[in-house]
């Protein structure tokens, strides 16, 4: 078997711009992307190496398939890697976001009601699919659903800032318990029974020299921005605290990232529930990672004098902790591969999740289904997600048919 050729800098980067324009479906359609090209066709990783770095990205809060994008740049060329690789998977969609926020604040004086009607059915559409998705991955027993419905009511009924939070620290500590609780059981029992798991193997060790550094770095900005925030330039340091809260906090998948930034941002009046909605539905026809819409989002706020420093502001700061937190843990993956705790605080977590999900559905169903026919196009727009046809060609098909309908019958 031949070695493979080692892989350039300019390669890295290159790979990962093509890699980024074509990465369309979601994270796990980018997951298989990413092995397809690294192990199978170039194996520049092995099977062992890709397991390695996608089962610490999984466990850990923000955007998994960038995680994996960054382990990968930072595994083949050390840190200038990891950011050659964010660069390209993130530039196409971060350009086409930017973009769309330029045009949208340009044009959405002239769309008509029916125009954005219909683009809030089709977010909530999209984010139903998903609630189904993630709640058949991360639900599978009785407690799991009771703690996702108990979640979904107390973010529904506690109007504070920190509910989502809130929610998601209780979920650990509940994880927690449980864990304690299954050891204390097991340690009851004469002869408990050994269950075969497969353990990953990490790989080589990176250095861990600095790795403390950066930890320290990823809880930084929880102090310093708030900090900032209190001093002056209220917008902008409260925008980039509540990206970087952001994505420290979300577990499950970019969808996630819609109720916390709903609340951070719509609900507190700083962009339109319209702009917003519309920005959403547009990430879901883009390649590349579903946390580009903090790009558009960055670009509607008016945190400086410049849309373009605003829209990289907020991209920098929902990925930033991204880097933190690969550079710190991947030196000590072997560590942590042990400790099976950390696994059971992250099933109460996805539970959990999955709730803040339910929440905003239903908030979202309040809003937008104003009559039987869009509950009908909603479902109709499910079963196409759930179909084999692309989700750019399901999503721009039942929004022209639909809004053609609504001026037919209007």
């Amino acid at each position: 078997m031949t070695t493979p050729a080692p892989m350039t800098k300019a390669q890295l980067f290159l790979t990962f711009l093509k890699l980024g324009c074509m990465a369309f479906g979601g994270p796990a359609a980018h997951l298989v992307l990413f092995y397809q090209y690294f192990v199978q066709q170039k194996a520049w990783l092995s099977e062992h190496e890709y397991s390695h770095l996608l089962a610490l990205a999984q466990i850990l809060p923000g955007p998994t398939s960038s995680q994996v994008g960054i382990a990968i740049g930072y595994h083949l060329h050390g840190y200038r890697g990891a950011l050659f690789a964010w660069l390209g998977f993130t530039l196409p969609s971060a350009l086409l976001m930017c973009l769309a926020a330029f045009l949208g604040l340009r044009f959405s004086n002239t769309l008509n009601h029916q125009f954005f009607h219909v683009v809030q059915l089709i977010v909530l559409a999209v984010v139903a699919w998903a609630f189904w998705q993630m709640m058949r991955s991360f639900c599978k027993t009785p407690i799991q659903y009771v703690l996702m419905i108990l979640s979904a009511i107390f973010v529904y009924v506690v109007n504070i800032s920190i509910n989502q939070i809130l929610v998601i620290i209780c979920a650990a500590f509940i994880g927690f318990i449980f864990y304690y609780f299954k050891n204390f059981q097991a340690a009851l029992k004469p002869e408990p029974a050994q269950q075969n798991q497969k353990r990953i193997e990490p790989i080589s060790s990176h250095p861990i020299k600095w790795s403390w550094l950066w930890l320290i770095g990823f809880f930084v900005p929880f102090i310093v921005l708030p900090l900032f925030s209190e001093s002056g330039h209220n917008l902008l340091w409260h925008s980039l605290e509540s990206f970087y809260r952001t994505a420290s906090f979300v577990f499950g998948g970019g969808h996630i990232i819609l109720p916390f930034l709903h609340q951070d941002f719509v609900s507190t009046g700083q962009i339109s529930n319209q702009n917003f909605d519309l920005g959403y539905a547009i990430t879901q026809l883009m390649p590349g990672p579903l946390f580009s819409f903090a790009t558009y989002l960055g670009a509607l706020l008016p945190m400086t004098s410049s849309a373009l420093v605003n829209a990289i502001l907020a991209t920098i700061a929902i990925f930033l902790p991204s880097f933190f937190l690969l550079f710190g843990l991947l030196p000590y993956w072997r560590r942590l591969m042990q400790y099976q705790i950390i696994f059971s605080m992250l099933q109460t977590v996805n539970s959990a999740v999955a709730g803040l999900l339910l929440c905003l559905l239903i908030q979202m169903s309040q809003k937008y289904v104003l009559q039987w026919l869009d509950l009908v196009f909603v479902i109709c727009v499910i079963a196409l997600l759930r179909s084999k046809f692309p989700v750019w060609l399901s999503l721009i098909g039942s929004f022209g048919v639909y809004y053609a309908v609504l001026i037919c019958i209007g």
